[in-house]
């Protein structure tokens, strides 16, 4: 009688190409975030540069502590993009980036929770 705990080679070779394909989507995640991280901080010195020379648009709280919130904001979205690149070699770190790389997708981006 065979033994029914064995497993098929199919469904190892199955359980392996869904670890890659998670693993590569766990550095998209972390890629499109940190992307989109950049762009925004971008966006807000734009817009300081922007309404510093114009005032008929002044930004509630300063110039300086809407500029401390893109480097901060810029900071992160470099940091998820190079976390993106050594994910394999650091995967504690990679569980961290891909957890704030969810929150921020679900928080921004998504049609609602």
């Amino acid at each position: 009688m065979a033994e029914t705990s064995a497993i098929h080679p199919r469904q190892v070779v199955f359980v392996q190409q869904q670890q890659v394909i998670a693993a590569r989507r766990a550095q998209l995640l972390m890629i499109n975030s940190g992307t989109f991280l950049i762009s925004a901080a971008w966006s807000i010195i734009i817009i300081i540069i922007d309404s510093s020379s114009d005032d008929a648009f002044p930004i509630a709280g300063g110039a300086p502590a809407c500029a401390l919130a893109a480097f901060f904001i810029f900071l992160v979205g470099v940091s998820l993009v190079m976390l993106a690149l050594v994910a394999d070699r650091f995967p504690r770190a990679a569980r961290v980036g891909v957890a704030i790389a969810t929150a921020f997708h679900r928080y921004f981006l998504s049609p609602g929770w």
